[in-house]
């Protein structure tokens, strides 16, 4: 059988695009663009589980990966 979805499971968040939709997003000089996948992303030909963590290898330190690439807004606390 399938294991469960846990909450963090990438196809279950409404706020992200369809399988196949390329993210852009300019960082620094560069050009960040992550394929979504069925499950997860990819990024430079590598697979992630979760838009933070490309957000984290990107910039080198933790960011929420939907607010890095524009897909949630800020809250304001």
């Amino acid at each position: 059988g399938q294991p469960a979805a846990s909450a963090h499971s990438t196809r279950n968040d409404l706020r992200l695009p369809p399988t196949g939709t390329e993210l852009r997003r300019r960082f620094g000089n560069r050009d960040i663009v992550v394929k979504v996948l069925p499950k997860g992303f990819e990024y430079e030909h590598q697979r992630y589980r979760s838009l933070s963590a490309i957000a984290c290898e990107v910039t080198g330190t933790r960011w929420n990966g939907l607010l890095f690439f524009g897909l949630a807004e800020r809250r304001n606390a």
